[in-house]
């Protein structure tokens, strides 16, 4: 059959063309849950065919809505939001919405730019990483009254929507492993600002505490984006009392770490035992297989979405999820 194009498609043209009604189609192509599937599927033919592209401002102000959910984060290049933002995405697009991505690249400032550009793009919610615990974005985005969710991190305030791992628990149970395997001068090379990082440096304490050592300050150094790794690994090595195991925030800090100790002609775990967090999918495939711990980043992402789908249909009662970590041991512990 052939179809003659016409300047402006209108979903009037998409109806007569799959033979249903104006109503039908619209629902149809808004992913409308009261649409037989055989219909569903004729409709989108019909516009596929046309070349039909949706007028989404009109349809935000007959509907009150945009299909759109804008998504904030560190950064796509980490692995660990790369998983993340996959989950998100899967849950969106099933229940058609649209996904607008942005990287704060851990400058609030740009996380604040972001947020007020989302809200000109009148999306219908957020999901977004916090960069700081005492956070005023977050604040901002509160009084904004935009539907929001936080994930991987959490700030101070109690009225929020959150999907989060258990930091205290990475923190502990990581400790604890390489207390376990006899270490005892543990450095810990730990993330800045955001609530991961102070939940986790509160278990590293916990466990230690319990074992009855003393908490070394020395032992424990916050990375930020312009920290010299190498520089300041080689530095800690080079002294008489250098740790035999390092806990690392995550598995991209760990990946550094291993190739920096190996430069300094160290083995691993021989000399030193290395412990990430993430447990992202080339940590097995390293010379020696990292030792990490599975935060399930992908499920995180797709519980969010879910949320925030169900605040966006009236559940204005905070929901918050907290996934339990799992220790994954490998060869470099």
């Amino acid at each position: 059959m052939v179809v003659e194009r016409k300047s402006h498609i209108t979903i009037k043209d998409v109806a007569k063309l799959a033979g249903v009604g104006i109503a039908t189609a619209s629902r149809a192509l808004n992913n409308r849950g009261d649409v037989h599937p055989e219909t569903r599927r004729k409709v989108l033919e019909a516009a596929q065919k046309l070349g039909y592209v949706p007028n989404s401002l009109a349809r935000s102000l007959v509907y009150g809505k945009t299909k759109k959910v804008g998504v904030i984060i560190t950064t796509v290049l980490n692995p660990f939001y790369a998983a993340v933002v996959s989950g998100i995405e899967r849950v969106l697009t099933a229940n058609g919405y649209t996904l607008i991505l942005y990287n704060s690249n851990e400058d609030p400032r740009k996380e604040r730019e972001a947020l007020l550009i989302l809200r000109q793009q009148r999306v219908d919610g957020i999901i977004f990483a916090p960069i700081e615990y005492e956070s005023q974005n977050v604040k901002y985005l509160i009084d904004s009254k935009i539907p929001f969710v936080l994930v991987a991190r959490r700030t101070l305030e109690e009225d929020t929507s959150f999907v989060i791992a258990d930091d205290f628990k990475v923190g502990k149970i990581g400790t604890e492993h390489l207390i376990e395997k006899g270490h005892r001068r543990i450095l810990f090379l730990n993330s800045w600002k955001n609530s991961s990082a102070k939940f986790r440096l509160e278990g590293y304490k916990s466990a230690l505490r319990e074992a009855g050592f003393l908490i070394n300050p020395k032992l424990i150094y916050s990375i930020k984006p312009d920290t010299d790794l190498k520089k300041l690994i080689s530095e800690i090595f080079s002294s008489k009392s250098r740790p035999t195991a390092i806990f690392c925030f995550c598995d991209s800090i760990a990946l550094e770490v291993m190739k920096v100790v190996k430069e300094e002609g160290l083995k691993i775990p021989d000399d030193v035992a290395i412990l990430g967090c993430d447990n992202l999918d080339y940590t097995e495939l390293l010379n020696p297989s990292l030792t990490t711990i599975d935060i399930s980043k992908f499920d995180m992402g797709v519980l969010a979405a879910r949320i925030l789908l169900g605040l966006l249909e009236d559940n204005k009662e905070p929901v918050r999820y907290i996934f339990e970590p799992k220790l994954v041991i490998r060869e470099s512990t």
